[in-house]
């Protein structure tokens, strides 16, 4: 079976980043990255390999000036909001605005301090007393003179791959900052669980996406599960007697986060992926078309 990184959570919003990055590594070769504290830190591990060094919570960006003169390329330095706010504003970033370092900093924007049990930080999605005062990331970064700020949305893989190569080519002299700007996935579970328990139980309609592979499309490369490292996705016996290797398979535990397919996407791998919705408390609307469907569908299949 192919690797996956432990302990990354299902549909973990730091691993588009790792999977933008794999694909970069196709394009330049490997580039240095400094890792810091934090979930992000499973990435050092297969399936992903990614991450030189590791010093402390929140100092990714201050070791990083360390060895960035020695190599002849931008390097990369990933922080967890969460570090950043504890102390890579100060110590990392503040420093490298005083000292004009050219690297690259990756901020994972997941809205919470989730290394240490997902408390509530300065940006965390749901402050809204310090919202009104306006404490975001970008605008600390702004504060301190960053003048390259680009927020991506994390599972946008081919925007972030983009972000990340022009941040290593662009003539900008300064520090470059990418926020990957995602939830996390599992306060965000714990946030709508009970409301669609509750939406459920007052008999609406309510629709859930989850992705598949189409097992006659699949060929067993498993590409799909080098670049995502997703625990959900993973590898079962073909049903094709005439299929040696197993096929990429997605179980129950899928959050419908579309990383999957969109690593698909990114890295042109196949067709093999598809999304699905589930339809709880149907209307009469949705039982006609899924009867028309199936008509279809039945029409098409070969005698």
């Amino acid at each position: 079976m192919p690797p996956r990184a432990p302990g990354f959570c299902v549909g973990c919003p730091e691993r588009p980043v790792f999977s933008a990055m794999k694909l970069l590594e196709r394009e330049t070769g490997k580039f240095h990255v400094s890792a810091d504290i934090g979930c992000h830190t499973f990435s050092t591990l297969p399936p992903f390999n990614i991450g030189n060094t590791v010093l402390g919570y929140g100092l990714g960006l201050a070791s990083n000036a360390a060895v960035n003169s020695m190599f002849g390329r931008r390097t990369v330095t990933i922080m967890g909001d969460g570090g950043f706010w504890h102390n890579g504003l100060t110590s990392g970033v503040a420093s490298a605005a005083f000292n004009r370092d050219d690297g690259i900093l990756v901020i994972m924007k997941n809205g919470y301090s989730s290394a240490t049990g997902t408390q509530n930080i300065p940006s965390s999605p749901h402050q809204s007393a310090h919202k009104a005062r306006d404490m975001s990331i970008e605008r600390a970064l702004k504060s301190l003179g960053i003048g390259w700020v680009k927020n991506i949305y994390t599972y946008r893989v081919a925007d972030m791959q983009r972000a990340l190569k022009e941040a290593m080519t662009t003539r900008y002299a300064g520090l470059k900052v990418i926020v990957a700007d995602a939830e996390c996935q599992l306060e965000r579970q714990r946030r709508l669980r009970p409301q669609v328990a509750e939406r459920l139980k007052r008999g609406e309609r309510v629709v859930r996406e989850r992705f598949g592979v189409d097992e006659d499309v699949c060929t067993g490369d498993h590409s799909c599960v080098r670049l995502s490292g997703c625990p959900s996705l993973t590898v079962k016996p073909a049903a094709d007697p005439l299929k040696v290797d197993p096929v990429a398979y997605v179980n129950s535990g899928c959050v419908g986060c579309g990383l999957c397919g969109e690593v698909a996407h990114a890295a042109v791998l196949c067709p093999s992926f598809f999304r699905a919705e589930i339809v709880q408390n149907p209307r009469g609307w949705d039982r006609f078309a899924h009867r028309v469907r199936s008509a279809v569908i039945g029409w098409l299949q070969p005698a």
